[in-house]
């Protein structure tokens, strides 16, 4: 069970920084591509074209990380108060309890992984090659993409 939860979060990872490192790369080889073909328009209009975009790019990005901070940070002090509360209100012999069902999991689950570290150890090997693979790849492909584009 284990091992399949740590395979999911492999692939979510290995899937996520494919997306980020395309993203990224295409994006540069995009702004690339777009301010070589800029420098052929004299120089004071692509000043001013250029700078409009920028405004424009950080006018979206402050609304967007603004939304996302303010989100997060309402979400974090919720889910503080909330385990504060809850703390409060079963505080006692609960947590006693609670402790001891928990470092019975984590000696149950260690057992498991030492069982299946063979197996942990394989996801791994796989998730680093497959990042590496994917990011070679993202790379050929916005190089070849401002070689094609750009002349």
């Amino acid at each position: 069970m284990a091992v399949v939860i740590l395979k999911l979060i492999l692939t979510t990872f290995t899937t996520l920084f494919n997306m980020i490192s395309r993203v990224i790369l295409m994006g540069t080889a995009h702004l690339l591509v777009f301010l070589i073909q800029a420098l052929k328009i004299p120089g004071e209009a692509m000043h001013v074209a250029l700078e409009r975009v920028a405004e424009t790019i950080k006018g979206y990005l402050k609304m967007f990380f603004e939304q996302i901070v303010y989100e997060v940070l309402i979400s974090l002090m919720s889910t503080a108060f909330d385990a504060v509360k809850q703390a409060v209100s079963e505080s006692g012999g609960f947590i006693k309890e609670l402790l001891a069902g928990v470092v019975e999991q984590i000696s149950t689950w260690f057992a498991k992984m030492m069982e299946n570290f063979p197996e942990i150890l394989e996801a791994v090997r796989e998730v680093i090659s497959t990042v590496a693979i994917d990011l070679w790849k993202n790379y050929v492909e916005a190089i070849m993409y401002v070689k094609k584009n750009a002349i």
